[in-house]
Order: structure tokens, then sequence, then C-alpha cells
């Protein structure tokens, strides 16, 4: 960084400062944006109001709904009650039905009058009948019953029950009378003569009044529907649904009135979902118990009729918002157009920076704050430039020192060791060849360079009496030259930076098949880096003279490693190794042994 460049720097933040006040500010810019977007205070408005109606409207609708189930429970346990007072029929009946033989019934002129004087009488009752103990007898009413095969099977069933109990009634039944869909029930009392079952007395009673008190709800857009103790439906003002014997159990607010077990004395309203066509719906609804009978009656209606007003409330303020929205976008465009376009090129520069391009630059040409924003921009990129540029420089600088110490180091070893020379460096260039054929990254090329150089640092440890034997080391022997495995890898572990370096200067004499030494692993328990380094290692080794052999040329040496390749050497590596030798990438180191080979001659 010279002293022209940084003058230049300090005068043009002279002039940034210089000419901060002749701009325009950006802040009346925004103003402008702010004044013409109208959709937050619109939104919030509209929310609110929207949020003030539903709770209004939550209040009326439960309120409505209560007051209407409460209405109808009070309406359709009053009317219930006036059929369980069906007594004075049964009283009438009874005195006529005992004094006539069983086997008369169906021929009795006055039982069948007085059958007929009592149903004039009790419009409700649509049809009765007295039987013998076999089934017989006569009957009266406007409806064939016999021909319903469902209410027929109720006068069977009710015929069974009063030979065990004084008074029978049963479930709701629907019939068709007049077209329509009608709710029954029937009540039955037994024909005892001294205790003795001499047949029954039943009445059909419609519950029609019932449909007719449910209608009311309908007409202000509720669905009610009354079921009883065990979920039943007993009627219902949906003609689609208005089926006596309907299981209801699978409605959430009927489930909450089961839940009673009949003894429910309250109302209660919540919001539950039906499955409608295959879609869920939002309901609100509510039930109240109707006293004396454990039935309940069901007011609901959609979330979406009973919020109808809200809901207007919502897609006009949507409405009202998206045109706003719009005016504002145009407002905004045109007035942001002056903004954007230097902060989009201030922004592709920026870009181009963080992928490392320092020579980009952002011409901008505003009197407004990012026109300065882009020249002190500028300016800090220069910095950036230039501090890069010297902190690469002093990177490289060190990354050789690094290397250059750790060569050094291995330099000594290899000096102390004259049957090895120039080892070291030659199975450190051979394993980066190796790892790049692999196409391993520069950063694993590194750290293999660096456990390679000091693969063998242990060697300071040996004694030089065999270290420098000039022969075949004995047992014993070779027992203390491979601790130089071990030692080097704790001399080395003590610097935290060559932490990476540890497995090459430990394990570089381990095999694949278990015999190598120190720690016999094998397989895949072995890293890449220690079987690059081990190929280099031993196809330095079998190359070159030693007391011990005479140096092979590269094409013996690289057969002496296919042999052992699956059992000692990585296949994969051994294969790089012939690639590489075969790309020429060995032809340097093989001059180099070639020439070596005659002075080697001559001086022996």
């Amino acid at each position: 960084m010279d002293l022209r460049s940084t003058l230049a720097r300090m005068m043009r933040k002279e002039h940034i400062k210089k000419g901060r006040w002749s701009r325009f500010r950006i802040l009346y810019l925004l103003l402008l944006i702010l004044v013409a977007v109208s959709v937050v205070p619109l939104w919030f408005y509209g929310q609110k109001m929207v949020s003030m109606n539903r709770e209004i409207l939550e209040r009326q609708e439960n309120v409505l709904q209560t007051s209407i189930s409460r209405s109808l429970a009070q309406e359709i346990s009053l009317y219930m009650e006036s059929h369980q007072r069906l007594q004075d029929f049964f009283d009438a009946v009874m005195p006529q039905a005992v004094r006539v033989r069983p086997s008369a019934y169906n021929t009795d002129p006055q039982l069948r009058a007085t059958l007929e004087k009592l149903l004039v009488d009790r419009p409700d009752i649509i049809y009765a009948t007295v039987l013998n103990n076999e089934g017989r007898g006569v009957q009266s009413g406007g409806y064939n019953a016999a021909g319903d095969t469902f209410l027929r099977k109720a006068l069977e069933s009710a015929f069974v029950a009063v030979r065990q109990v004084p008074e029978y009634r049963s479930n709701p039944i629907t019939i068709l009378r007049s077209g329509t869909n009608e709710p029954v029930v029937v009540l039955a009392q037994p024909v005892q003569v001294k205790e003795q079952f001499q047949g029954m007395v039943a009445a059909v009673v419609t519950l029609a009044p019932l449909l007719e008190q449910l209608q009311e709800p309908r007409r202000a857009g509720l669905e009610a529907y009354i079921v009883d103790n065990a979920g039943r439906l007993v009627a219902s003002n949906d003609p689609d649904k208005n089926v006596a014997g309907m299981d209801m159990v699978s409605v959430p607010i009927v489930q909450k009135f089961l839940a009673w077990r009949g003894r429910a004395r309250a109302s209660e309203t919540s919001l539950f979902t039906l499955t409608q066509n295959g879609r869920p719906v939002a309901m609100l609804g509510t039930y109240s118990p109707i006293p004396n009978l454990q039935w309940g009656v069901i007011v609901q209606r959609k979330l979406s009729d009973a919020f109808f007003s809200v809901g207007q409330m919502q897609r006009e303020t949507v409405r009202w918002g998206f045109w706003s929205i719009i005016l504002s976008l145009i407002v905004g465009v045109l007035a942001a157009k002056s903004i954007t376009r230097p902060i989009d090129q201030l922004t592709q520069t920026a870009r181009s920076i963080a992928q490392r391009d320092y020579s980009q630059r952002a011409v901008i040409r505003s009197r407004t704050e990012i026109g300065e924003l882009a020249q002190t921009f500028n300016l800090m990129v220069e910095d950036i430039q230039h501090y890069i540029s010297d902190l690469q420089t002093s990177v490289e600088q060190n990354r050789q020192l690094f290397l250059e110490s750790i060569e050094m180091i291995a330099a000594a070893v290899d000096a102390k060791d004259p049957y090895t020379k120039g080892h070291t460096r030659r199975v450190s260039q051979y394993s980066i060849i190796l790892a790049r054929e692999l196409g391993l990254p520069e950063e694993e090329v590194d750290k293999i360079q660096v456990s390679a150089t000091l693969h063998d640092v242990g060697k300071i440890g040996v004694e030089d009496r065999v270290l420098k034997k000039p022969g075949v080391l004995n047992s014993e022997e070779f027992e203390i030259m491979r601790r130089h495995t071990v030692m080097g890898y704790e001399i080395v572990r003590q610097v935290k930076q060559l932490t990476e370096a540890l497995p090459g200067i430990r394990w570089h004499h381990e095999a694949l098949n278990g015999s190598g030494y120190p720690d016999g692993i094998t397989g895949d328990q072995i890293p890449l880096m220690v079987r690059i380094i081990s190929v280099a290692d031993t196809f330095d080794a079998v190359s070159t003279d030693r007391p011990y052999q005479a140096g092979r040329d590269f094409p013996s040496s690289l057969e002496v490693l296919r042999r052992l390749a699956g059992t000692k050497y990585d296949p994969i590596v051994v294969d790089a190794l012939h690639s590489a030798y075969a790309k020429g990438a060995l032809r340097e180191f093989d001059k180099r042994r070639q020439a070596a080979a005659p002075v080697a001659v001559a001086a022996s």
C-alpha cells in the first residue's frame, strides 16, 4: 500500500464529507411512499371492526341458539307429557277389553265403538288396537299400521314387552303419511284378568306437532333436531334427515349431550366441525335437555352463515385493501425508481465483491444518500482489495515458511540416515501426485504433503547403530526400527496445528490385511491419507538402492506393488500410481534415478 494511493483515498473521503450537505435527503422520498401507502391503517381498521362485530355476533348467536333450544325443549316436554297422560285412553278401553272374551275382540261392536269414539277425541292417536293373547283383535284409526313394516315390528315388540312390564313406550319411528315423513311412538299396556295376561291395548301417537315446532328455527336459518339418550334422531326440521332412529352419535354437539348420560340440566353452546360432501364445515351449535325425557334439542348453524356480516365486512376490507395496494404500488413504483435503480447497481456490485471480484465498482450518480453510500462503498472495496492482497501475500509467505520448516526437519532426519538421502522429499512428492491423481481437493493434498514430509520424523530417536547399519537388521534391531512410527507420532502430536498429519506418521507401515505395525489395523480402519503415503513410501524404498538390496527400475517397482495390492496396499491407490506413471507424472524422478545409477556403480 503506497503513499500515493493512501493520499488519494484521503482526498476522496474529504470530497464526500464536503458534498454531504448538498444532496437531497432520502427521507423525503420515503415520506412520499409512506403517505401514499394506506393499506396498513385500512387493514388495522378493518380487522378491529371485524373483531368487534364478531364478538357481538358471537354473543347474539349464542343467546339466540340458547333461547330457541330452551324454548323448544320446554314445548316438547309439555307436548310429550300430554301424551304420557294417555291413561284416560287406556282407562276407557281396559274395562271393555276385560269384559269381552279375548276370542271375540275382533267381533265385539261395543269395543270397536269405544276405540273409534276415543280416537275422535284424540287426533294425536292415529292408530289404536286391542289384541288378545294370540295377537288377534280389533283396530281403529286413519293409518294402516299393518301395511308399515317398521310400525308392525314395533307393535310386535310392544306385544312381547307388555307380558313383562306394566307399560311400554317405543323409540321414535318414522312413517310415511300424506307423502311426508312423520315420527310416531307406540304406547302399550297389558290386558290382565286376575294377573293373567289376556292381551294388549296399544296406541300409535304422532309426533308431527314436534316437526311444526321445529320449523320456527328453520325460518331463522337454523337447523334444529331432537335426539334421544342414545343419540338416535327423534325429529328434524331438515327434510333430508327427518328419519327417526337415524344415528347422530358422530355429531360432536350430540356427543357433548350424550356425555352427561341423560343427566344434563343446562344448555351448552360450542364450536365443532362436520364433514359435508367430503369437506370439513365449521359449525356453531347448542343443545338443551328436555326435562323428564332424557332427550335433547340441538340447534346448529354453519359458522359462515352465523357470521355472514363479519365475512362480508372482511371481503369488503380485502376489496378496498386490494385497490389501495394497487394505488400504493403505482405511486410507490414511480417514487421508488430513483431509489431502486442505484440500489440494484449497488447490490450487483456487492454480489461481485462477495464472489471475490474486487475489481468491480458501483457507478452511481445520485444526489441522495445512496450516491454518498456508493462512493463510500467503493472506497471500502479499494481498502479491502489492498488488505486482502497484503493478507494473501502474508499467508503464502507463512505457508511457505511452514512447509520449508517441515522439510528442514525432514532433511535433518534424512541426513542422519545416509542410505535414505532424499527419501522424505520423494515420498512427499509421490504422495502429492497420487492425491491429485485420485481427484482429492487441494486442501487434502496439502494435509497429505505435510504428513508425508514428516512420516519418518520418528527416526530421529532411533539409535545410530541401528539406523546406519550397512546390512539386514536382526529381530532386535528391527523391533527398535519399528518404534520410529510411534516416536514420530509422540513428537508431532505435541503440535496442535499438525494434528491432521498424525495418521500418516503413525500408520504408514500398516497393511490392509493387518500384518503391519504398530497397531495392526486393517481395511477401512486405515485412512486414505495413510494408504497414499504407504504406497509412495514403498515405491521409493523399492526403486532406490539400500544396503540390503539394489534399487529396481520404475516398471519393476510398480509390479512389486501390483502383486501386493489388495493384501498390503490399497488397489485403488496402486492403480493411481500406475496411471500417473503412464501419464508421465513420474518421468522426472525416473530420469534422476537413471542418472544417479551410473554414478553409484562408478563409486562402487
